[in-house]
């Protein structure tokens, strides 16, 4: 083996035997902007994708180098949640190729913009994103072009796979030429000269993928990681992946906790009502589900509490159990005094028709907290 056929440990170049050259070969991607360019071609009844240079590099030392590094840094990582590279090979008619597994299924930018995205999807894609990111950074590998159009979404299963490593290996941005749309998610540190760059730029990127994640599905406990994640100064943001990654389980719990609080509080302002009342019986308080909206005897006074405290909620971040709980014992009070206002005598606090807005208000009241 000459020195043309290894650098680094890693084999450059493999003796490829008859019957094992690629057909089919179609063109799936040219870099507008960067150096390079995929290509899809079959081998042995397999799919694989095959990543060169442009045409305008491919004699160009500099980019060759740079696709080989490339190669360096992908060929060893393992791990379900990353596309897989198998080999490194001359192929003809093309030059130098990155050998890589085909992945049935498409970008994340492609799937959010064909609305596929839902909250437990994006824990999802998360949880494997942090994970991914997680071993890199054990591996002392930093990403550094983290975006949506290089994270793919497998048809079978929604699983992640991370692909392009192209900027991982050092600082040669502005020679590389950076791919499009790359500057929206860098870290403001990893442009700036004489600025030492670590994991926590990678945290930035992700942080700008989950704010958009945020906006698809109006999902605000994503919004709060999105700008614990982005904040400008690196000691500011979350450390590790895996502290994202926990904080996303904190806030699932946090909103599960919210939901069984909540259907406590409904199950005992419906008892205290029943004991203020003394006409519930015990199998009579029970959820009926009711519209909210349309031809139904809700007042436009509820109506308006409820719009209001959904607005008011809506502008908070993050609120505490305790106040939680204070403001939903605030907004039945309010309620409980409106609809008392409509039932002034207690003889009329004993027919259905009150009991029947109470327990829709009470419903209400649960689903607008549970959120």
């Amino acid at each position: 083996m000459d020195e043309n056929q290894q650098t680094s440990g890693f084999i450059q170049e493999e003796f490829i035997p008859e019957g094992m050259t690629f057909s089919g070969i179609t063109e799936l991607y040219v870099s507008s902007s960067g150096y390079n360019r995929l290509l899809r071609g079959e081998r042995y009844g397999r799919l694989h994708v095959l990543k060169t240079l442009r045409q305008e590099y491919a004699h160009s030392a500099f980019h060759e180098t740079a696709l080989r590094k490339e190669f360096n840094i992908a060929y060893s990582l393992e791990h379900p949640n990353i596309c897989r590279t198998l080999g490194w090979e001359m192929v003809p008619a093309i030059g130098r190729c990155i050998i890589m597994e085909y992945i049935d299924g498409i970008t994340l930018k492609e799937f959010m913009e064909q609305g596929k995205l839902t909250r437990p999807i994006a824990q999802k894609i998360i949880t494997e994103l942090c994970d991914a990111l997680h071993y890199l950074h054990s591996r002392q590998i930093i990403h550094r072009d983290l975006k949506p159009s290089n994270i793919m979404i497998t048809h079978n299963g929604n699983n992640v796979k991370l692909i392009d490593f192209s900027l991982s290996d050092g600082d040669d941005y502005d020679v590389l030429k950076l791919p499009a749309g790359t500057r929206y998610y860098l870290a403001p540190e990893i442009l700036q000269p004489n600025t030492r760059v670590d994991f926590r730029a990678d945290i930035y990127s992700l942080g700008v993928i989950i704010g958009e994640m945020a906006v698809a599905i109006h999902d605000k406990q994503l919004a709060n990681i999105s700008r614990h994640c982005t904040r400008r100064r690196p000691e500011k943001r979350y450390s590790s992946a895996t502290d994202v990654a926990q904080s996303l389980l904190s806030e699932k719990y946090l909103s599960r906790r919210r939901t069984i609080i909540y259907a406590a509080l409904f199950i005992g302002v419906l008892s205290a009502a029943a004991a203020y009342t003394g006409t519930f019986h015990k199998t009579e308080v029970n959820v009926i589900s009711v519209p909210m909206y349309g031809n139904n005897s809700m007042g436009s006074t509820y109506r308006r509490i409820i719009a209001d405290e959904r607005i008011r909620l809506s502008h908070l971040d993050k609120v505490s159990q305790a106040e939680i709980k204070k403001d939903s014992i605030q907004l039945v009070s309010r309620l409980k005094s409106a609809l008392d206002a409509e039932y002034p005598l207690p003889t009329q606090r004993t027919t259905n028709e009150y009991r029947h807005q109470w327990q829709q208000l009470m419903e209400e009241v649960a689903e607008l907290f549970a959120k």
